[in-house]
């Protein structure tokens, strides 16, 4: 009987463990969702992303809170660091390129990702009327072809996730970015954001 009970605690044991692991394939949804002010960081999270070792210098960074795409409810804690390299007068007309860093700051680790978006100015009268810009960002070969192609070095040297850490260690992946912005504000280093955020994660090869 107590070999059994034994048996029991070992096995309940390793089903707690199994639940509170992040598994080796995981996909994470979530929304970076108000409005923040570039620089603007809690002292706790810029002493992180300082102790992070990714160089932000340079970069502008907002913190928000990361919602759940599933439960509405908060999940962690988000950084958008930017850095503008366009002004816009590029051959796709008005709008920016923009390199990002950013960190996903979750319950069971940090994530960060490096990689270019473009922001467009949105359709006048289409969609929620505080949106001023559309932006977006897809993982490279996401259609099938080569990863690189025309555009700045920068966004194709180091693109996708570029540290894990904690829950997450060993792990990389791809962020899809879609998300709108308002800029209105702007030139006072504040930007209002709904953007959502779809992290593919998988086991590092060896």
């Amino acid at each position: 009987m107590k070999k059994t009970r034994n048996t029991l605690h070992l096995l309940a044991l390793a089903v707690v463990a199994c639940l509170t692991v992040v598994p080796a394939s995981a996909d994470i949804g979530v929304k970076f969702l108000g409005t923040a002010t570039g620089g603007d960081l809690s002292p706790a999270i810029a002493e992180a992303v300082s102790d992070s070792g990714v160089d932000v210098n340079g970069f502008a960074c907002f913190e928000l809170p990361l919602i759940d795409l599933e439960t509405g409810h908060q999940r962690g804690v988000g950084v958008d660091c930017l850095n503008v390299f366009d002004d816009g007068g590029d051959v796709h007309g008005a709008g920016l390129q923009i390199e990002a860093k950013t960190f996903f700051f979750l319950p069971q680790g940090l994530i960060v990702n490096h990689g270019c978006t473009s922001v467009r100015p949105a359709f006048m009268g289409v969609g929620d009327a505080g949106t001023t810009h559309i932006t977006g960002s897809i993982p490279p070969g996401e259609f099938g072809g080569p990863s690189g192609g025309p555009g700045p070095a920068i966004c194709q040297e180091t693109e996708g996730v570029v540290l894990t850490t904690g829950g997450f260690a060993n792990q990389t992946g791809e962020v899809r970015l879609s998300g709108a912005v308002n800029l209105s504000n702007v030139g006072a280093g504040e930007i209002t954001f709904s953007c959502l955020f779809l992290l593919d994660l998988h086991p590092r090869a060896r």
